[in-house]
């Protein structure tokens, strides 16, 4: 791959230029109304096949996928589940259930990089590991029980560091308040899902070893229209725009040229119509690319704006030519 240097320019925006992967804007508007309230769900195998677009009509933002758990399993439904769910536009994440009964965490994480690894980074949830009592033989089995608290607390350094080391990304800790306590101090500067399912939206409380807390999973009962039975909710602690931070979509603009660095778009992200700001006349041609390379030419019109009402929601990169030779490269989110 041919490597081109280019001026990076990291632009102070507003919140609307720090969007959520492919988020509808019916979502965006109610999240807003109802004090920013992020909410998702958490699903595996045992939810069946989901309609994700009726979930996406409820308001639910995300959701993790369950993608592995041990050294060997992986979860019939993940691809599915994580296909289907990025296309009705939910920032979809992927969880390990965590089995130190067993496994090295080594072997646990080379299991669910293996299974999961294409869907860590930018516009995707944090991997979560998640770490509670397995069964076996229909018999639970206490993790307190099989190590002191600085033996699973090395067990669980072992798999996140390998995971972020991979990755780039720093993994999500998922606990009940009972191992939130067991575990020793270590652990704490990853973040915490906490599992208090009161069914109630206010703040957890005994996080054990954790100064605060990223998600709370507050049902383990929840209804949600597109799923048949049960399924875990969740809440994020922070605002939309801490969220996009989270999932890493931000607009870093590309230029080869000082005279193209006040060029802008707005809105973003968009719903119909992308107008371009800053840019001279003097264009060659404008072009659109999706995540999947897939590339698409666009003329851009007198008033300085393209049309993408018929691009299907999700992240696209823009590139545009200049008739001098000079380029300027960003993204956007359509909605």
């Amino acid at each position: 791959m041919t490597i081109v240097i280019f001026m990076i320019h990291l632009k102070n925006r507003n919140n609307l230029t720090k969007p959520v992967f492919s988020l509808l804007i019916g979502l965006f508007m109610s999240h807003i109304t109802l004090g920013q309230n992020v909410h998702g769900i958490d699903v595996s195998n045992w939810q069946g096949n989901i309609d994700w677009n009726t979930v996406v009509n409820d308001g639910q933002v995300y959701a993790w996928a369950k993608a592995s758990e041990g050294m060997t399993y992986q979860d019939p439904q993940f691809i599915n589940n994580m296909t289907n769910g990025l296309d009705a536009g939910v920032v979809m994440g992927a969880y390990h259930f965590a089995r130190p009964d067993n496994n090295l965490a080594s072997e646990d994480a080379t299991n669910f990089l293996s299974t999961a690894g294409i869907y860590i980074g930018a516009g995707f949830l944090p991997p979560v590991l998640d770490l509670e009592n397995p069964y076996s033989g229909g018999q639970s089995i206490v993790l307190t029980d099989l190590f002191t608290a600085n033996e699973l607390s090395a067990w669980v350094m072992e798999w996140v560091s390998t995971v972020e080391t991979q990755t780039g990304i720093s993994p999500i800790i998922y606990v009940n308040g009972n191992y939130a306590n067991y575990l020793n101090s270590t652990v704490n500067n990853y973040g915490l899902w906490f599992a208090q399912p009161d069914e109630s939206l206010t703040p957890p409380v005994n996080i054990g070893v954790w100064d605060d807390w990223m998600f709370k999973q507050y049902s383990w009962w929840g209804e949600v229209p597109g799923i048949i039975g049960d399924v875990d909710l969740n809440i994020f602690n922070g605002s939309m725009n801490d969220f996009n931070d989270l999932i890493g979509i931000n607009t870093a603009d590309f230029f080869s040229s000082i005279e193209l660095e006040d060029v802008s778009l707005f809105p973003n992200p968009v719903l119909n119509q992308l107008n371009i700001y800053g840019l001279s006349l003097d264009v060659k041609y404008i072009q659109v690319s999706d995540c999947n390379g897939k590339k698409l030419k666009f003329t851009m019109e007198k008033n300085q704006s393209i049309d993408v009402s018929k691009l299907r929601p999700g992240v696209y990169f823009l590139d545009i030519k200049m008739i001098n030779g000079h380029s300027f490269s960003t993204r956007f989110v359509k909605f």
